[in-house]
Parts: C-alpha cells; structure tokens; sequence
C-alpha cells in the first residue's frame, strides 16, 4: 500500500506534468498570437518562422518544439485566426442591444459586420486569402477555414434576420448580396471619400433587403431567387 510520501510525491508529479502543460499551450499561444501580429504588421509574404519567434519572444528551439516547418506554423496560425475570427464577430453581434427590433436591429447587424470586415483580423485573412491565388498549400489551409466561418455567419444572421429565415432562396439571395456586396466595399481602401460613400451604401443596402422581402414573384428579384 503507497504511503502518504509516495501519494505525495505523486500528486507533486501532477502537478507539475499538467504546469508543464499549461506553459507549454501558452508558448504555443504566444507564438500564434505573434504570427498573427507579424502577418498585420508585415504582410503574408514577408513572415518567416524567424520573425514570428522573435516577435514572440522565444528560442528557435521552442519554435522548432510546437512548429518544426513554416507550413506547420501557417496552418496552426490560420486556424487560431479563424476561432478569433469568430469570436470577434460573434461579440459584435452580441454587443447589438436586445432591445432594438425589426429594420433597426437589422441595420445595427450590418454596421457589426462592416466592423468586423474591417478590422485587422479579417483585412489579415483577405490578404492570405489573396496570397492563396498563387500558394497552392495555402489555398488548402484556407478552404476549410472558409467553410466553417461561413457557416458560423450563416447561422449568427438567422438569428440576426429571423423574421426573414423561413423565405427560403430569397433568403439565401439576401445573404449573398449583403456577403459579397460589403466584402467588396472591404476591400476597396483606396477609394477616395470611403466614409461618406460606405455609409450610403450600407443605407442602400439595408432598404434593398427589404425591398427582396417585398417584392413580387414577378419582379427581377422574384425570378433571380427562384433560380430561373
């Protein structure tokens, strides 16, 4: 039967197995946390596993312990900036006051989205995105990404338009006018009076979902949703 020395002994080995843990998820963190910090600061291209660990502040043996290739470093980097990603839009849809209804909370969901797409982590992610026309490996990385970040938006803007949720292809339609349209006026930086002209067109675009909703079958919008 163990005496108590040896329980104690044990409970100490524990002990300092899971601290080992703890420090070692947070070396992994810190180093993805700079990675993510390197890619704002100096684009896709220009990241190299040198700079990330000197960003982050450790030994080429500790980046080489959690990441031992770049592309190693890339895909894990990719995923921790898709779950803030997520966190980050999530929590602005989430700060949208309970109280506001019908078209005002609507509105209030483009303007949280508009925030999120221009934040720097999802201009990071366009810009890897970009970088994948021509990286065949991250191109990979990123399409599962994709996929589940579409989802998850998918999801937060039933709750978010949920009278319109059960309207089936117009629906849908709606979604990817909103995607696509505010995505592109993301990636438009250089145009010249950007906050005058973006907050007219998200005007227009919040009366133009509406208008989807109101529409006769007969009309461009009927047709289109439809499919034909």
């Amino acid at each position: 039967m163990p005496s108590k020395k040896e329980d104690a002994a044990k409970t100490k080995g524990g002990e300092d197995i899971s601290w080992q843990a703890q420090k070692s998820a947070m070396t992994r963190d810190r180093i993805l946390d700079a990675a993510i910090n390197c890619f704002i600061e100096l684009g896709y291209t220009n990241v190299t596993t040198a700079k990330v660990a000197s960003s982050a502040g450790v030994s080429r043996g500790a980046m080489l312990h959690h990441f031992p290739s770049k592309t190693e470093l890339i895909q894990a980097a990719v995923e921790y900036l898709h779950d803030k990603l997520l966190e980050d839009y999530t929590e602005r849809v989430a700060s949208i006051p309970p109280a506001l209804k019908g078209q005002k909370r609507r509105r209030a969901g483009l303007d949280a989205y508009w925030e999120h797409l221009t934040g720097d982590l999802f201009v990071v992610y366009h810009e890897l995105c970009v970088a994948s026309r021509t990286d065949p490996e991250l191109s990979v990385i990123l399409e599962n990404s994709q996929q589940l970040f579409e989802k998850h938006v998918r999801e937060s803007n039933t709750n978010m338009f949920e009278e319109w949720k059960d309207r089936g292809d117009r629906f849908l339609l709606a979604m990817d006018v909103t995607k696509f349209m505010m995505e592109g006026m993301a990636a438009g930086q250089l145009m010249t009076n950007r906050d005058e002209r973006v907050k007219r067109l998200l005007n227009y675009l919040a009366d133009r979902l509406e208008e989807i909703f109101e529409e006769g079958e007969g009309s461009a919008i009927g047709r289109h949703s439809a499919g034909k």
